[in-house]
């Protein structure tokens, strides 16, 4: 997230031909920017008016945006998505502000759109609910000689307090202004008629009076007016993101070249399954070589794919995909497949691929006109008889899930074919003239993308086609089993709970739950949650496995109940210690009798101690990857690499490993904790910005994926920007954080985090947890940052100590160090058992 949007400036209003008044405080003035004026009078009338109807709500920055856009779907995208980030309870299915703003616009009579009485108006309702001393009800009255108008509330939508709030005029060349305690009161004298016909309106002398002492024996009533009559600004995340959304070339993008094929194989009920395959020629994506487990060289391909449906010249949806991987080897081409389903009719299908390592991008725009599903079935009848009549025909069959190891492909032939010739990847394969046209082929141990193809001839003359694409469709597509968890005990039985992440986020076909290879249940929709007996004794092999339509599949597996001679019964606490000299410089090379460790006040004995270089490294890179990142992402990628060649290329007795997390609106995990360096610099390059900032439900996930690994499990967070609607808040995070057993070290973009307030989050999640909270100004810092939190991670000490069984929820610690006050020691707060 970046800095805070500005109001807009007067010249932009100005130029607008429109009564203006900033909400308080006013906005720096700028010149009048020539190209604004343009723009705004190139938009059409309905589009000109809208702007009108928002002026007062919408930043410099969103109508800057809004006046560059030339196409209309987009612009109507934009007036439908303008609203959401300003919902004042996203909690609710309304959206409460988007709701009252015509009602509101219209019962504010006469007075301008942006002026401080409409502002007021609009967030807070009607004046009202004040009672007078003498038990006189008022809402808002009118100086019948001055430019000067009093709102009496007694509580309102924004706020449960009371105020009053007195506006005035000072000069007819003057908008009116919001009187602030300190300031002359000095109205200018009426030069119209009044504002109301209705006499019981007019204030009388009692009413100012009484009006200007209740305002001043308000504390803080600055800080009240403001919070009332300021309209909410959201993060310019959102205006980031919509602009990542579009399937437009970006300006300057370099190009390269693929081959669009779009057919129509099926139907969902009312729907046509509409199939896009992608075929991207090798030489013009070459990829980018990493290094691999095996220590060999590979070559991984990373597309993203942004994808718009325009039906009746609106925006009908939009997707975004990505397919990453390997690329096959000797392939003259990289297949990329989806399939939308979409009702019948014409439509417009736009497609922006880029591709991530190229920093390149290819534009496919199609008119279509979808088939209705009895069209469909009309065709494939047509077909049939077709085939019946001995028409040239043949049909590839290929095995359903994912396409690894040696497979069998099969053919089945009509019309009188005389050869029938199979290629992978465009490399012939086998050539038959006599059935069964059936070869086995060795896809690699790997699910990478393939392309199988199958040829009839006649007298040597291609007659017949069918090809299928396989490893395609399953981008992003992945389960996780919540629970049980691995090496678990759960005697007797569990209750298997499973996260589902499909592309599109729409169900899968269904979801399997196996115990030691026996299925023991099938659901089809969320909860994916289910009870399974465990067998009585022994280790047990729980194993979920997804399925989408298109036959692809993902599986997790963990293993429970293993042997339980290795089944402690005390259970020790680790407190992870961090200890700084005078100077700030860490220091090393202490011994056990130089610490002492307490438990809600009472010392423990530490039964094991350690320097953790001696324990294995287990940390994850947890970085955002909101859309307000596309500018920082190569330098905080290029930094975090840094960090990872560090930590897995060192020569250490122990084997580190690091996992690449990145967050937007949820979690993702790029690459789970490996030794291999070649897998953290893939992630780290593949990140692509997009979506929200959900930092407090991400950084929850992602603990939740690092509690209970062996070593010392450490969590190093980047953000640029506060959290944006997480369902957790910051309490329930720091007790998730409290549970988990991770240290966690924070680091900020500071443009982004201005003042204290905005930074306690991270500051307490670091403290609570043992670890650093550090504020870059410049994304250049970010390296050296990275190298001290590795260099801490490394010279950290580990006190153990058996808690008692009893004891409150949270417990509080306490670590002393040799009674040395230039000695300081750094550690988590406490912890939840």
């Amino acid at each position: 997230m970046n800095a805070p949007s500005r109001l807009l400036p007067l010249s932009l209003l100005a130029l607008l031909a429109m009564t203006w008044i900033a909400p308080w405080p006013l906005a720096a003035q700028e010149p009048p920017r020539e190209d604004f004026a343009e723009a705004f009078a190139r938009l059409p009338a309905r589009y000109q008016d809208w702007v009108r109807s928002v002026i007062g709500m919408i930043t410099e920055q969103e109508l800057a945006y809004f006046v560059s856009l030339t196409q209309d779907y987009r612009r109507n995208a934009f007036m439908e998505a303008f609203w959401e980030p300003r919902d004042p309870d996203p909690r609710t299915p309304k959206n409460e502000l988007y709701e009252r703003w015509d009602e509101y616009r219209r019962q504010a009579g006469g007075v301008p759109v942006g002026d401080p009485r409409f502002m007021l108006f609009l967030l807070n309702g009607p004046p009202g609910n004040w009672s007078m001393p003498n038990g006189q009800g008022v809402a808002r009255c009118f100086s019948a000689s001055k430019e000067m108008e009093i709102w009496f509330y007694g509580g309102s939508e924004r706020t449960e307090r009371r105020f009053v709030v007195i506006f005035q005029r000072r000069s007819t060349q003057q908008p009116y202004e919001v009187y602030m305690p300190g300031q002359d009161l000095r109205p200018v004298q009426r030069s119209g008629g009044l504002p109301s016909r209705n006499v019981q309106q007019l204030c009388a002398e009692e009413f100012l009076s009484y009006a200007l002492t209740e305002i001043r024996q308000e504390t803080g009533y600055d800080r009240l007016v403001n919070s009332v009559i300021t309209p909410p600004r959201p993060s310019p995340e959102w205006l980031a993101n919509f602009k990542t959304s579009s399937a437009d070339l970006p300006e300057g993008a370099a190009l390269f070249n693929l081959e669009a094929q779009i057919t129509f194989p099926a139907r969902k009920q009312s729907r046509t399954a509409v199939q896009v395959l992608l075929v991207v020629p090798h030489d013009e994506a070459p990829g980018k070589v990493f290094a691999a487990a095996d220590g060999q060289e590979r070559t991984f391909h990373d597309f993203r794919l942004i994808g718009e449906v325009l039906r009746d010249g609106r925006l009908f949806e939009s997707f975004d995909y990505r397919f990453d991987g390997p690329t096959p080897d000797g392939t003259a081409s990289i297949p990329l497949g989806l399939t939308r389903y979409l009702r019948p009719g014409p439509v417009t299908l736009r497609l922006l691929v880029e591709d991530v390592f190229g920093q390149r991008y290819a534009q496919v725009e199609r008119e279509l006109d979808v088939p209705s599903p009895e069209g469909l079935e009309a065709v494939a009848a047509s077909r049939e008889v077709a085939l019946a009549t001995g028409g040239p025909a043949i049909n590839l069959r290929a095995p359903s899930g994912a396409a690894v190891g040696k497979m069998r492909f099969s053919a089945t032939t009509r019309g009188g074919i005389e050869k029938v010739v199979f290629y992978l990847n465009d490399k012939q394969v086998l050539a038959k003239r006599k059935p069964p046209y059936s070869v086995v082929m060795d896809l690699g141990e790997a699910a990478t993308p393939h392309r199988v193809r199958v040829v009839g001839l006649v007298e040597d003359r291609e007659v017949a086609t069918d090809q299928v694409w396989l490893n395609q469709g399953a981008q992003r597509f992945r389960v996780h089993l919540v629970e049980p968890r691995a090496d678990g005990l759960y005697p007797g039985s569990v209750t298997a709970r499973v996260e589902v992440q499909t592309p599109d986020d729409s169900q899968p076909e269904r979801l399997e739950l196996h115990v030691n290879d026996e299925l023991r249940a099938t659901l089809t929709q969320e909860p994916f949650a289910q009870p399974l007996a465990l067998p009585a004794s022994g280790p047990a092999v729980v194993r979920a496995v997804g399925y989408l339509a298109d036959g692809t599949w993902t599986e997790d597996v963990v293993i429970v109940n293993g042997s339980l001679g290795e089944v402690v019964d005390v259970r020790l606490v680790e407190v992870p210690v961090v200890v700084t000299g005078a100077d700030g410089r860490l220091v090393s090379g202490l011994q056990k009798e130089q610490f002492r460790l307490l438990e809600d006040g009472q010392e423990r004995p530490i039964e094991r101690f350690s320097e953790t270089s001696a324990a294995p490294l287990r940390a994850a890179l947890l970085v955002d990857r909101s859309a307000s990142m596309a500018e920082h992402m190569p330098g905080v990628a290029a930094a975090a690499s840094e960090f990872a060649r560090a930590a897995l290329e060192a020569e250490n007795e122990v084997a580190d490993r690091l996992a690449v997390y990145s967050f937007a609106t949820q979690l993702t995990i790029d690459t789970p904790l490996t030794s291999t360096l070649g897998d953290v610099e893939r992630a780290l390059a593949s990140l692509v910005p997009s979506g929200g900032t959900a930092l407090y439900d991400s950084v929850a996930a992602a603990l939740s994926q690092l509690a209970d690994n062996e070593g010392q499990p450490a969590l190093v967070l980047f953000s640029d920007g506060q959290d944006e609607g997480s369902r957790l808040g910051l309490e329930e995070l720091l007790a998730t954080a409290q549970g988990a057993g991770v240290t966690v070290h924070t680091i900020g973009l500071a443009a982004a985090f201005p003042d204290d307030a905005a930074r306690e989050p991270l500051i307490e999640l670091a403290a609570e947890t043992g670890g650093r909270a550090v504020f870059v100004n410049e994304i250049q810092e970010l390296e050296a940052v990275y190298a001290e939190i590795l260099q801490e991670l490394r010279t950290r000490y580990v006190l153990a100590y058996s808690p008692p069984s009893d004891g409150e929820d949270y417990r509080v610690l306490r670590v002393e160090v040799d009674g040395d006050k230039s000695l300081q020691a750094r550690y988590r707060r406490g912890y939840r058992p």
